[in-house]
């Protein structure tokens, strides 16, 4: 599903116009990211939380040539999904 089918289908559910939805699905999303950008965890209940991870310096090869190469730390975005939504996807055979 891209985004234009979530938007599709939000809408339907919700039963408003699509450019109503679009509009509050970036205004989520911008939220999101903006609170990210501030160093904050999003936890979303049923769903799973937002945060930011920080990767170390280390010193990497250059593929070509062989060289080694520092690659800077940098922050990463990471999700990690709820139990209730993984249990969801992977429910177990009776």
């Amino acid at each position: 599903m891209n985004k234009q089918q979530l938007i599709a289908s939000m809408s339907r559910q919700l039963q408003q116009s699509q450019r109503q939805t679009k509009m509050e699905l970036e205004q989520v999303l911008a939220s999101i990211k903006q609170a990210l950008i501030e160093g904050e965890k999003v936890f979303l209940p049923q769903f799973g939380t937002f945060e930011l991870s920080y990767r170390l310096p280390q010193i990497a090869r250059h593929p070509q040539t062989g060289a080694s190469i520092e690659v800077e730390g940098q922050n990463v975005p990471r999700i990690k999904f709820s139990p209730n939504l993984k249990a969801a996807l992977n429910p177990k055979a009776l």
